[in-house]
């Protein structure tokens, strides 16, 4: 694909992975069918000696380098696995990825360049796009997937002039910087806090990292482009076994919140002279006021059970109905499309190839 070199010596890819082999296999396919030149690093959890294989796989098509760290406490080996993935990265930027997404080279090498013309910008990014397979399946591959939908986008620049106002963002309109392209050096910075922290809580260690960035400098997100290909039905806050109630009684998510307000209501007095008191209390507010949002959705399913149960008896129903469930993605894609030609007319049709490319990779073919 044109373009796709430009940047490949600029940026490289860290793909951190814990099970979904399958996933894996599905980016590595779809870097080499692309002709990927970014280098990957590919750090591994599991430690089965099913990611080794992996790279004799794709060793001669991609440049891919192999970080094993065996998770066995929750959830300090994660973060240890993610230190020592940024630390092995030898490129000025990195981009964070999961190994049932897809990223999208053209917007990619925009980005970048603004990184190159803007050194008072950490990172840069754009809202996530989601695509779906056969009617949301959470398989690795499908007959029929099709765009669905952009994440919510706030805000173009961030930090805010009011860290007051940043904070309260932050948690009550979440839009996420962790598929961002950032400075290695500042990324590796986060991590090695986020592992010396240790929270016990995955949603915590999100916020600390949405928080702790635009302290180091701007961040941009593009509401033009998408860089950034999930799949929908697939992470691990998307499932339906996931029990917030559960998570909440077995982690130490009070003392994580806490943490995470004290540290950051720290810098932001030595950085930005704030009050460290108003800080730390418009973190612990906030947070109250987004679980407030949050936890009705969460509990449906408990507090109201026969009301629950039919709508998942109408979903399932609804999703019988092929013809008119495929007719509504059908026009939901047009429609991303159509703003995606109107906003970036000039990069319309390599964005729409790569999109064919992810499809034929999700079909297998």
């Amino acid at each position: 694909m044109s373009g796709m070199n430009e940047e490949k010596s600029k940026l490289s890819i860290l793909l951190a992975q814990f099970g979904r082999q399958e996933f894996s296999n599905r980016f590595l396919y779809y870097l080499k069918s692309t002709s990927c030149k970014f280098p990957i690093i590919y750090a591994d959890g599991d430690v089965d000696g099913f990611s080794a294989n992996l790279i004799e796989k794709y060793k001669d098509s991609l440049d891919i380098k192999l970080i094993e760290n065996k998770q066995t406490v929750k959830f300090k080996d994660y973060f240890t696995m993610m230190v020592r993935g940024l630390s092995a990265v030898e490129t000025e930027y990195v981009m964070l990825c999961d190994n049932d997404d897809f990223i999208i080279y053209s917007s990619i090498n925009k980005l970048i360049h603004f990184l190159d013309n803007n050194a008072d910008y950490i990172s840069a990014g754009s809202p996530i796009t989601e695509i779906q397979l056969d009617n949301y399946s959470t398989s690795c591959y499908g007959k029929y997937s099709s765009l669905t939908s952009h994440y919510k986008h706030y805000r173009d620049q961030e930090p805010l002039l009011s860290w007051n106002d940043q904070v309260e963002k932050t948690f009550l309109n979440f839009q996420p910087n962790f598929y961002h392209i950032f400075r290695k050096d500042i990324l590796l910075k986060i991590w090695m806090e986020i592992l010396e922290l240790d929270f016990s809580d995955l949603t915590i260690m999100e916020f600390y990292y949405q928080l702790r960035a635009p302290t180091f400098g701007k961040q941009f997100s593009d509401p033009s482009m998408t860089h950034y290909i999930r799949q929908s039905g697939t992470g691990s806050w998307e499932s339906k076994t996931y029990d917030f109630s559960k998570e909440l009684v077995y982690n130490n998510l009070p003392s994580d919140i806490r943490k995470l307000a004290n540290k950051i209501s720290i810098i932001c007095n030595e950085e930005f002279k704030t009050n460290q008191q108003d800080i730390y209390h418009s973190i612990l507010d906030n947070y109250s006021k987004h679980l407030n949002n949050y936890l009705p959705h969460n509990v449906l399913r408990y507090r109201w059970p026969k009301l629950f149960k039919f709508k998942t008896f109408m979903l399932k129903y609804l999703r019988r109905l092929k013809p008119i469930i495929n007719l509504i993605y059908y026009l939901r894609e047009k429609k991303i499309l159509i703003l995606y030609k109107k906003t970036k007319p000039n990069s319309y049709l390599l964005f729409l190839d790569e999109i064919k490319t992810i499809k034929k990779v999700i079909q297998n073919s």
